[in-house]
């Protein structure tokens, strides 16, 4: 009898295997997008992989300078270049790399979730609504981090329930399995960092100090050569990130402790109210147009973190590190600056939050069910779980797809169309040398296949030219891709500098220019009010060049013209124009002429030379 039952229990884990093997390759083949996210993230992930496929060194190939790369760990970028090599460099084939991922981390929920509840239908249920999880879904069709990620993050869960710490940690080969797949993890995302301290921390629960010792060594072991490779820099950019008030207005300086407050507070507030319930229910991107948020939304946040909560109370194998885990991780998000928001650093959660809120939702159905509802009604949990994870799965799963697969069918927005035909353009018109300034570098280099790099992230313009001109910037795109950057950051430096920057092409619908910058021409100098005060020098296309005085925007004071003969004249200016005695000189510097000028007009020939 035992033995007929454990046969129909291994048929049921068969049947659920190979159902959501089929609902995979269905969902995946009508939602997948064979567009390129214009996330600039993986556009860059593209290039570092193809930078390590091609022998180039994790180098940022995009640049002249064909510098070391020190931003994005090198887990993923790596899982790319094992495509390159064995496949293919095409963007497709990578896009499907991720599909796989996602497939791995579908049937990993559901064994990890067996291991949990000791449920097949529950492990099943979960594994299919993660399945249709609109965020997850999303990022498995990009070239981005988070599903690569969660797969061997979840491949660690599964790995680490699986060992008996009971072994001599020498003899214990899937605990060095679990290491050496934690520490890739941490080459493919930071918060990685979440999973270690929450295994440690339930091995020293456990006194299993050998093991605790042998997971921090070997975590530093693997980890080392990145640390020793980057011990050169200025430092992690990711932590001098999290030292900015704001990343993205570096301008506005280092935090400070009250800072650091009201970012926890702040973020506390938004993952409550908006990150936590879009992540399991919503089919939607977030879009914050403001901070505020409802009490109906406040309630409904801490509805769900109740029913995540029960779940983890009510679990029986592994509480105390589910917990750690969850915690460990919040603690990271809660000290990220606020204006990384979004669901997607919470997508390596959300089929363990998908699985605690099922599994607490049927706690709570079983505790009514033995303390309120009547005994007659002996089958109320099993109907009512059904009936509401069905209508989870049908409404918001049908939801997901639709929007998902509109979204593959839509083409670029028209801001796009115009950033991508000028990446052709200077694809085809520029010199291989070239060098172009431009938001979203890494997507205009998908495109390009010529040298870029970004402006400088700074309000002073000045500092702009310069840095420009030391990059030997050829061109430059003025956007309207909906960031205030560059209106923030370039468009000031072209309005006081007009000159320095000539349009070559413009694209309306939005207008987006094309600009050749010209850094020798226009004016150079002092400033003062905005307008150009003190010396300075002013360079016109023909070569005519004004080194002087100026006030008020004009040629004001002692100066001098150059030709681009030679020749000069020296005189002065009063508002603009010259007056008084003003001598000219061949390009030896020796005097031809002397004469007397009256607004710009010669009116007196003091002395001619032969």
């Amino acid at each position: 009898m035992i033995n007929v039952i454990a046969s129909n229990l291994s048929r049921v884990k068969v049947v659920y295997v190979l159902l959501l093997i089929i609902a995979f390759f269905t969902i995946y083949n009508t939602i997948f997008d064979e567009k390129v996210s214009l996330g600039g993230d993986n556009a860059s992930y593209y290039t570092l992989g193809n930078s390590i496929a091609n022998g180039d060194g994790y180098t940022n190939i995009q640049h002249a300078e064909k510098e070391a790369h020190y931003h994005y760990p090198p887990g993923y970028p790596l899982l790319i270049a094992g495509v390159v090599k064995c496949f293919s460099n095409d963007i497709i084939t990578i896009k499907l790399l991720n599909g796989a991922f996602l497939l791995g981390v579908i049937l990993l929920v559901f064994f990890i979730v067996k291991k949990l509840s000791q449920n097949d239908h529950i492990a099943f249920a979960v594994s299919l609504i993660s399945l249709l999880n609109y965020h997850m879904l999303g990022y498995s069709t990009i070239m981005m981090s988070e599903i690569p990620f969660l797969f061997f993050s979840l491949l660690c869960l599964w790995l680490f329930f699986k060992i008996d710490f009971s072994k001599p940690v020498f003899k214990n080969g899937l605990f060095f399995l679990m290491l050496i797949c934690l520490s890739f993890s941490f080459y493919i995302r930071s918060v990685a960092l979440a999973l270690f301290v929450s295994m440690a921390c339930f091995l020293g629960i456990k006194k299993q100090w050998r093991y605790v010792f042998s997971l921090i060594a070997g975590f530093i072991i693997v980890y080392l050569p990145w640390i020793l490779r980057n011990s050169n820099t200025t430092g992690n950019t990711y932590v001098s990130q999290l030292s900015l008030k704001n990343p993205y207005q570096p301008e506005l300086g280092q935090v400070d402790l009250l800072d650091i407050f009201e970012r926890i507070f702040l973020n506390a507030e938004r993952y409550i109210t908006k990150e936590i319930p879009s992540s399991i229910f919503y089919s939607d991107d977030l879009v914050y147009i403001n901070t505020s948020f409802s009490m109906v939304e406040f309630l409904l946040g801490l509805l769900i973190i109740s029913g995540i909560s029960f779940g983890i109370f009510r679990l029986k194998k592994f509480r105390t590190f589910i917990l750690l885990y969850i915690v460990s991780f919040f603690a990271l998000l809660m000290i990220w600056p606020s204006v990384w928001y979004g669901t997607r650093f919470l997508v390596p959660l959300i089929p363990l939050l998908i699985f605690l809120f099922i599994f607490g939702m049927i706690s709570f159905l079983k505790w009514l069910q033995e303390k309120i509802i009547p005994k007659q009604l002996k089958h109320f949990t099993a109907i009512t779980t059904v009936v509401l994870l069905s209508f989870w799965s049908f409404m918001y799963g049908s939801n997901s797809i639709s929007k998902l697969k509109t979204q593959a069918n839509d083409e670029y927005a028209d801001s796009y169309k115009n950033y991508f035909a000028f990446a052709d353009w200077i694809n085809k018109n520029a010199d291989d040398a070239s060098i172009t300034a431009v938001r979203k570098e890494g997507l205009f280099y998908l495109f390009s296949k010529k040298n870029v790099t970004n402006y400088q992230k700074t309000l002073d313009r000045e500092a702009q030219i310069t840095y420009l001109k030391d990059k030997n910037v050829d061109y430059v795109i003025v956007e309207q891709l909906g960031y205030s950057s560059t209106s923030k950051y370039l468009v000031p430096v072209i309005d006081r500098y007009p000159n320095k920057f000539k349009t070559i092409k413009q694209l309306q619908n939005p207008n987006t220019y094309l600009m050749k910058f010209l850094p020798e021409l226009g004016y150079w100098g002092a400033w003062e009010n905005d307008k150009r005060n003190g010396f300075g020098t002013y360079v016109w296309e023909d070569g005519q060049k004004y080194t002087g005085q100026w006030k008020n925007d004009v040629r004001h004071g002692k100066g001098t013209v150059s030709f681009k003969n030679g020749e000069r004249l020296e005189g002065a200016w009063i508002k603009g124009k010259l007056n008084g005695e003003v001598i000219k000189k061949n390009k030896n510097g020796v005097i031809i002429e002397k004469s007397i000028y009256k607004d710009n007009v010669k009116i007196e020939v003091i002395n001619e030379a032969n």
